[in-house]
């Protein structure tokens, strides 16, 4: 799940903000998703190659994630509220829809990265 979420969500990001990306006023609007795409892939790859602790590195990673993307996913709720413009190519209804459905996600992933780390402490102290 992090491997997929760490590539698709700077290219998801690319593609959304495909007018704005070569003005650097926008730079900070967009790279936080490359930030936590890179994050993720970090601990994805930790866990892939078994470094010690590995699992923390993904809960962390996740925890991140959730965190950053429901605070842009509510954001993005509350330009229904308060109309706004939407800075990107798509429309406000496609891209809250598309920011609920990365945020469910990355709570899946979050719980699932601690379900993982709990199994192993379990299995460590059984040992």
């Amino acid at each position: 799940m992090a491997l997929a979420m760490g590539i698709f969500l700077p290219i998801l990001e690319t593609i959304r903000r495909s007018n704005q990306i070569l003005n650097p006023k926008y730079f900070i609007h967009w790279f936080d998703d490359y930030l936590l795409g890179a994050i993720l892939l970090i601990a994805a790859l930790m866990v892939f190659r078994q470094k010690k602790n590995a699992s923390l590195y993904l809960v962390a990673a996740w925890g991140m994630a959730a965190g950053t993307l429901l605070m842009s996913f509510l954001y993005q709720i509350d330009l229904y509220f308060n109309p706004g413009v939407e800075p990107g190519v798509f429309s406000k209804d496609i891209v809250a829809l598309v920011k609920g459905l990365i945020v469910a996600y990355t709570w899946i992933g979050l719980w699932k990265s601690i379900q993982a780390q709990q199994e192993e402490v379990k299995s460590e102290g059984e040992k």
